[in-house]
């Protein structure tokens, strides 16, 4: 087995165990201690598991994996943006919520809940993939899986990531954090909510490029093979 295979193999296995780390800590905070004590339980995790992601954008540069690089840097910068420049510098935006229906006297709704769900499912799965695609047999569930939920997964992702932001954007705005105002010796000015702004009008193209990706993706994969004229 090559030195690349053994790296990539213990790269998703540690990320598999990092995002299914994440969900059980996310979920058992919820319930026991409820949603607006999730992000200090997960804080660190988070952090780490996500940033990790980086390496993902130069695995399919150097040609270490075989992902579109476009893609790829979009997803994880998106994501990056979410969790170091709204949810580690915005305090407001970690424990905001909109509910959206109650079922069973349960609230459901947009927040770091909906996120991380999102997130953790979509990631223990999609690297679950990628790990026993290296191994050359994919369980045909965790296939199914990895082109099936993000029909759901992947706008519920968005919408708490937007809302989210919308959340924080306030606190970004009165405190001034991660802008660089002039005057300054560089003489250049930094207006971080300006750059959230564009970044997530980003969202407006980004979003059915990438979704739809997906869903191209689904149907080569997952549609049943035509048999063959005699």
């Amino acid at each position: 087995m090559s030195l690349k295979k053994n790296y990539l193999l213990a790269y998703n296995a540690t990320l598999i165990f990092g995002w299914a780390l994440v969900l059980t800590v996310a979920a058992k905070a919820c319930i026991t201690l409820g949603p607006k004590h999730v992000y200090e339980n997960v804080e660190v995790m988070l952090l780490v598991a996500q940033t990790a992601a980086v390496m993902e954008v130069l695995h399919a540069m150097f040609g270490i994996a075989r992902s579109p690089v476009l893609v790829t840097a979009m997803q994880v910068s998106s994501r990056l943006m979410v969790v170091w420049g709204v949810l580690y510098v915005a305090p407001p935006s970690r424990a905001a919520f909109l509910p959206l229906a109650n079922v069973g006297g349960v609230d459901l709704g947009l927040g770091l809940p909906s996120l991380l769900f999102a997130w953790g499912v979509t990631e223990v799965v999609r690297y679950s993939y990628y790990f026993f695609k290296l191994l050359g047999t994919v369980p045909h569930a965790v296939t199914w899986m990895r082109y099936t939920f993000f029909i759901v997964l992947y706008p519920l992702g968005v919408a708490s990531e937007l809302f989210l932001t919308y959340s924080g954007f306030p606190h970004l705005v009165s405190t001034g954090a991660l802008s660089y105002p002039m005057p300054n010796p560089y003489n250049i000015s930094i207006h971080f909510p300006s750059i959230v702004v564009m970044f997530f009008l980003g969202y407006v193209p980004g979003f059915p490029m990438l979704y739809m990706y997906m869903v191209n993706q689904r149907k080569k994969v997952l549609a049943p093979k035509k048999a063959k004229r005699a």
